[in-house]
């Protein structure tokens, strides 16, 4: 593996990736977390947006996947899209 300078790079918590939109060969992966909505219930929000080429997209699937030492993610809420 390559190394990497992160200093000084943004990171955010995320819950759940929310959707995928496909645009021409990338891919957008749209994560979110919740946040209280000011009447004592929860709310969605989008904390990033990730636009990917489909062969990272694909990598790194392929890691996650790979990664053994986590449960296995539920991915039944994910919606796809395709964007114009």
């Amino acid at each position: 593996m390559t190394f990497v300078d992160t200093l000084g790079t943004a990171e955010y918590f995320v819950e759940a990736l929310a959707r995928v939109d496909r645009i021409g060969p990338n891919r957008r992966l749209v994560f979110t977390t919740t946040q209280p909505d000011g009447s004592g219930g929860m709310e969605s929000v989008a904390v990033v947006k990730l636009v990917m080429s489909w062969e990272a997209t694909a990598s790194l699937a392929a890691a996650l996947l790979g990664d053994s030492r986590d449960p296995p993610v539920q991915f039944a809420s994910m919606s796809m899209s395709i964007a114009n």
